[in-house]
């Protein structure tokens, strides 16, 4: 609702104005972390099966010495885990098209990280246009 006051005495032609309204707040969500998805699939090759188990089983020996309480022997737990999975079996990309290819999504990163650098010099603008332009053909090639 809105409404004027004309005729205050304050040597102006401007009016008062009165207005009132309702304003409705959400609630603040609170952020959730992000759910890590390893590249699973590996697991199927039994060399790389090998080489996760071998890591995770050397970590954990390490574990059973140190005598903590159960909070922190579970979240060294989750680190050991997540940084073992991280390092031998990568993180599974989503592919949300179906022709968007390994092959693309790897140019991609590659021209994710020229770009934090483009500004540094002549050479490193040049090299994330070319890798732009890569990204580009391989995406109209797909």
């Amino acid at each position: 609702m809105t409404r004027t006051y004309p005729g205050a005495d304050i040597g102006s032609d401007h009016d008062l104005v009165l207005a009132t309204f309702k304003l409705k707040l959400n609630s603040k969500r609170k952020a959730m972390s992000p759910r890590l998805h390893f590249d699973l699939e590996k697991l199927k090759d039994p060399n790389i099966f090998e080489t996760f188990r071998a890591q995770i089983g050397g970590k954990f020996a390490a574990l059973t010495l140190i005598d903590n309480d159960v909070d922190t022997m579970a979240n060294s737990l989750k680190e050991v885990l997540v940084f073992t999975a991280e390092e031998v079996l990568g993180r599974k990309r989503r592919t949300i098209q179906l022709w968007v290819t390994n092959e693309v999504l790897d140019l991609c990163d590659k021209r994710r990280e020229l770009r934090k650098r483009k500004f540094g010099s002549n050479v490193a603008m040049e090299n994330y246009q070319l890798a732009n332009k890569a990204v580009r053909k391989k995406m109209k090639e797909a």
